[in-house]
């Protein structure tokens, strides 16, 4: 019998990381309030919600441990196999789940059944309390673990073992903290949609790279895509009033007609991008999980991914010990910190090494995409890295 009853977390933030962390310490026997700012979940709203996110292998395996997977799955699309290029090569590289011995590299699921699935897990377990419209009030007892929590212009303090921040890139605790911040705008943005091809996908995700912007297209249904289209964060207004038959046409110019015409396009959303690194995720009684701890380019879809791994290793390192000491967050930070630096990384050096223009620097991708093809290893390596591992 543990004693995890007695470890007390406040997690700010019920989003899809709130809520994963708070399901993951809960079911681990820890008392966990999970709090947000937002009047409530609303079921239907997720329910009509068509955002997707990308599931890579490794974060469908936590959401298996969690127990909320066998509901994902009957929404999910699996993802067989990547393919990547770059406009006006020849090169191209295809790289299949099977030859790396698994089923699928991940799936794509509506991130409003992520969030009802385990909301509905997290009301029904006994340790965690949910509490909306309420927010952390800044104050210096933070530190030794006072938290002062606002509800409808009521105040009231409670005391927390540990706080975790996931409320976000702009999050108010990693402010309060001090922790020192590393952040880059992309002066990019990402035009987000849902579109209907011609032809079948058959599982396969797609990264394409022009001198407009990158493209992402992954796989929803059979003949859906989800699209990423990254361009200029000058010509957002130009967007903002463009058409859906202009969207589907500067989709089709940058993927050419392997998937031939795009009949239908949803309701389009746009998102400014920045890049986002703090010093630590640990300081004091304060860890910081998701977005809070992060921010990078979407055009691999490693955004989610990486936020499941904070929540796995902030569920493993109270669960082994309940009490963790000063080296031992040591420790963790420099294992989270290591991933994120790698993961922010390699996302940034593709959207980096793809944006530079002229003949030398096409010639040095198209190379670069040549030996990605021609080792194996390389392509493994590579592979590896998308499945979370």
């Amino acid at each position: 019998m543990n004693d995890h009853s007695k470890v007390s977390f406040c997690v700010s933030g019920a989003g899809p990381i709130g809520l994963a962390l708070a399901l993951g310490l809960g079911q681990a026997g820890f008392k966990v309030t999970l709090l947000d700012q937002k009047e409530r979940i609303d079921p239907k709203i997720l329910l009509d919600d068509r955002r997707m996110l990308a599931l890579s292998h490794r974060t469908v395996t936590f959401f298996k441990r969690l127990g909320v997977w066998d509901q994902l799955s009957m929404h999910a699309t699996p993802i067989d196999a990547v393919h990547v290029s770059q406009k006006h090569c020849k090169v191209e590289v295809l790289m299949k789940a099977k030859s790396h011995d698994i089923d699928h590299f991940g799936f794509l699921v509506p991130q409003g059944r992520i969030i009802l699935a385990l909301y509905e897990h997290v009301t029904k377990m006994a340790e965690i309390t949910v509490a909306f419209a309420t927010s952390i009030v800044p104050s210096s007892g933070l530190a030794e673990g006072d938290v002062i929590l606002k509800h409808q212009g009521q105040t009231r303090t409670e005391y927390f073992d540990w706080l975790i921040a996931a409320e976000g890139v702009n999050s108010v605790l990693r402010q309060h903290f001090g922790i020192e911040t590393f952040i880059r705008d992309y002066d990019q943005m990402a035009i987000i949609a849902r579109a209907k091809f011609e032809k079948k996908h058959q599982n396969i995700a797609y990264e394409r790279f022009t001198q407009e912007g990158p493209l992402a297209l992954l796989p929803v249904n059979e003949q859906e895509m989800a699209v990423v289209l990254i361009t200029d964060r000058k010509e957002r207004d130009r967007w903002q009033r463009a058409s859906d038959l202009t969207y589907a046409a500067e989709v089709l110019s940058r993927i050419g007609a392997r998937l031939g015409d795009i009949t239908e396009v949803s309701e389009r959303q746009i998102w400014p991008l920045t890049l986002m690194v703090p010093k630590k995720v640990v300081e004091g009684r304060l860890l910081l999980a998701g977005n809070s701890a992060h921010g990078l380019h979407p055009i691999a879809g490693q955004g989610l991914n990486l936020g499941i791994r904070d929540c796995e290793a902030i569920a493993d390192l109270f669960t082994q010990n309940h009490h963790p000491n000063a080296y031992d967050l040591a420790a963790f930070n420099a294992v989270r910190h290591k991933d994120i630096i790698k993961t922010v990384g390699a996302t940034d050096f593709l959207v980096n090494a793809f944006g530079i223009e002229g003949q030398a620097a096409q010639t040095a991708r198209s190379l670069g995409l040549l030996g990605v093809k021609l080792l194996p290893f390389v392509k493994k390596k590579i592979a590896t890295v998308g499945m979370g591992y």
